[in-house]
């Protein structure tokens, strides 16, 4: 199988690309900006690609691959930005390249912010209603690429992971944070402990998208979440190794994405139909 992966450098993208190489899966990955470090290695062809410059045919400049798989996205995290529209602009026009000149398989990166102001244990047939420019245009695109599937014949899966945590050399997160206070550095930190979130490894995201690969399937929407309810509180307990720093940081402070629910979490039904079984399962991290 021939794999192409877009946004190959971002966050996620790296951490794909490391699992794949140490699988021996060759694959063809692009980048935006030249003085981005790349991982070298024999499994990974990498080409140079700004989606917003429109090519004749980017499907055969990627090497006609069996499956396209599509992490890229500007302007994160500024989710606020309304230039994720024009983003959604140049993925539209992207992935309707990508369909029309013969892809059969693509596979694209949503969020879990499409979702909006809900509550509670949230499944893919929720009615999403977004409220900021970033997941309102990840919604377009899912319902552009929608309407191809209504003309072209091909394989789609939309992935809608919840909260992922991991290292990230990109941006400072609450993960990070975290480390460096468990390496002593002095960090004021105020979160809001209260909040209930699902959160999820990188390490778990890119194992479910080789699942999906190696099953080669017409999957729709899918949440990529744990499935269960943690607290902002109990999230930093369990990843900070120096316990004796948790008394510093400061528990009660409000939620600073004013956009985010107060509490929800993903439904794991449908990937776990996907997973099939506990075998199956282990099979997945080996």
């Amino acid at each position: 199988m021939k794999i192409a992966i877009i946004g190959a450098s971002s966050f996620v993208g790296k951490n794909l690309i490391l699992l794949l190489i140490k699988k021996k899966i060759e694959v063809i990955a692009t980048y935006n900006k030249s003085k981005e470090k790349l991982i070298k290695s024999k499994f990974i062809k990498w080409k140079k690609l700004d989606i917003s410059l429109n090519k004749i045919n980017h499907y055969k400049f990627l090497g006609n691959p069996d499956v396209v798989i599509n992490l890229a996205w500007r302007d994160i995290p500024n989710y606020l930005s309304k230039s994720h529209l024009k983003t959604y602009v140049f993925q539209k026009r992207f992935n309707k390249n990508l369909i029309k000149n013969g892809l059969q398989n693509l596979i694209v990166l949503g969020t879990c912010y499409e979702y909006g102001n809900v509550k509670g244990k949230i499944s893919e047939n929720f009615n999403c209603r977004p409220t900021i420019p970033y997941s309102v245009a990840k919604l377009k695109l899912l319902k552009s690429i929608l309407i191809l599937k209504k003309k072209y014949e091909f394989k789609f899966t939309w992935l809608r992971p919840f909260f992922v945590y991991g290292f990230n050399d990109k941006r400072k997160t609450l993960y990070s944070i975290i480390k460096e206070i468990d390496k002593g550095k002095k960090i004021k930190i105020n979160v809001c402990g209260k909040l209930i979130r699902d959160f999820l490894s990188v390490n778990y995201l890119v194992n479910i998208i080789i699942k999906i690969l190696k099953l080669n399937k017409d999957i729709g929407i899918l949440n990529v979440c744990s499935g269960k309810k943690t607290t902002i509180k109990n999230f930093i307990k369990k990843n900070l190794r120096n316990k004796n720093k948790i008394n510093d940081i400061n528990m009660n402070a409000k939620n600073p994405n004013f956009f985010e629910p107060k509490f929800f979490w993903g439904s794991t039904r449908k990937l776990k139909k996907i997973l099939k079984s506990k075998n199956e399962k282990k099979k997945l991290f080996n």
